[in-house]
């Protein structure tokens, strides 16, 4: 099937902030609306897992939360570790909002949940198209060279891709959202600079199904995700939906490559010392770092190695062309901010730019969008103080590293740590 001949607005990136953005256009009653991705299909392996308690509201507001809380393990507290030490616990309870609570469901549930909305709507994702090139001159619209990717011999190659250009479609489409990941082709065609705003590292992740839970748990153990240091390093053990648990550990600098991440939307795949991470090497991790953890005892599931950055773009976009999500920022996973940040980003997007095609607003409103959230990214990334010191001398010293993997929004995070003084 075609692209339609009269679009309003093409979206470039079918993953979670993609597909939010295109659902609160359809809502808003924009239906011309196109989403595109060069993949075959959508995410497989899960990596991203928790939706903060702001997400949720806003993905109530687009009809889906229930239907992912039905199917995702509710978390109502986070506890602190250092080693065997438990430090403290935050109550998600004691925030404001209608979901006080993180709820951990798979990336492929998120996702699928938004396709089965914009599928009653009438709108499916274009897969196997990719946006070729972009100019975004000083008109009511920007030109678009789009390739759809087929399998067959004929054509030209598409690098990369494993797949020959089979048509190709030219569009004059009046506005573009880029959420085409780290490696974002809006953002290289809009000749925007990514800069590191950190270090960039590797972290380890395992998941595993029938593991016994910690004997210290209650019942509700699986409404508990636990935060360990260890010698400076972070460690994470999440309960997933059903028998499911995950653990992530970030792994020292000198196990970190040096080689820059190249993916696209997908995480960066570290395959050398993916195949090292056997149930050998995750009972070695969980005796050195996770000490209130018994032997690993469930069945591995999947293990890899994903190499993260820190960084974010000089701009959010301009004129017509405006980027969500990673395509504008990468941060440490472990609190899963990157994509969280980048859904509250698609629905403030998403929502001006309806305004804009209903000429409420003018083209402007998208270069306040830019300007707002490049000073929100400043401020996340400053580390701002979280009122912590009166929660002992622990707290205190690893507030700002105990913030960034929280799995919650900034202003969540500095009201639960500011709430243990």
């Amino acid at each position: 099937m075609a692209l339609k001949q009269a679009i309003d607005t093409l979206v470039v990136g079918a993953g979670p902030v993609g597909l939010a953005a295109a659902l609160t256009l359809v809502r808003d009653g924009h239906r011309r609306v196109e989403i595109i991705d060069e993949a075959e299909r959508r995410t497989g392996l899960s990596y991203a897992l928790a939706l903060h308690p702001a997400t949720l509201e806003e993905l109530a507001r687009l009809g889906v939360a229930a239907t992912l809380i039905d199917r995702g393990n509710r978390i109502d507290r986070v506890a602190l570790y250092d080693g065997a030490d438990r430090q403290a616990a935050l109550d998600l309870a004691t925030l404001d909002g209608a979901h006080p609570f993180v709820l951990v469901v798979p990336q492929s549930e998120l996702e699928g949940a938004l396709l089965a909305a914009l599928a009653k709507e009438g709108v499916e994702v274009r897969w196997r198209h990719r946006l070729r090139h972009l100019a975004d001159g000083p008109g009511a619209s920007v030109a678009c060279s789009i390739d759809r990717i087929d399998a067959e011999s004929s054509g030209y190659a598409v690098a990369g891709t494993g797949g020959v250009v089979g048509k190709s479609f030219e569009r004059e489409i009046p506005l573009v959202i880029g959420a085409d990941g780290h490696g974002s082709l809006v953002r290289r065609q809009l000749g925007i600079e990514m800069a590191a705003t950190g270090p960039a590292g590797t972290v380890a992740v395992f998941e595993l199904d029938g593991e016994r839970l910690p004997a210290d748990l209650p019942d509700e153990a699986r409404r508990e995700m636990r935060i360990t240091f260890s010698d400076g390093l972070r460690s994470v053990w999440w309960p997933l939906p059903g028998s499911r648990t995950r653990l992530g550990f970030e792994l020292p600098a000198e196990e970190a490559p040096t080689a820059a991440r190249d993916k696209s939307r997908l995480p960066s795949i570290v395959p050398w010392l993916a195949n090292a991470l056997d149930e050998r090497r995750l009972r070695e991790l969980v005796a050195a770092r996770l000490p209130w953890h018994a032997a690993p005892s469930g069945r591995l599931m999947w293990s890899v190695a994903v190499r993260f950055e820190r960084a974010l773009a000089a701009a959010y976009g301009h004129g017509r062309v405006w980027l969500a999500g990673d395509a504008a920022h990468l941060a440490f996973p472990f609190g899963v901010q990157s994509m969280n940040e980048g859904i509250a980003e698609a629905r403030e997007l998403a929502s001006r730019c309806g305004r804009v095609l209903e000429g409420a607003e003018k083209i402007a409103s998208l270069a306040a969008y830019g300007d707002e959230r490049l000073a929100h990214w400043r401020k996340l990334l400053a580390g701002k103080e979280t009122g912590a010191s009166g929660g002992g001398p622990w707290l205190a010293a690893n507030a700002r590293r105990i913030a960034e993997v929280l799995p919650v929004g900034a202003g969540e995070a500095e009201q639960l740590l500011a709430r243990l003084a």
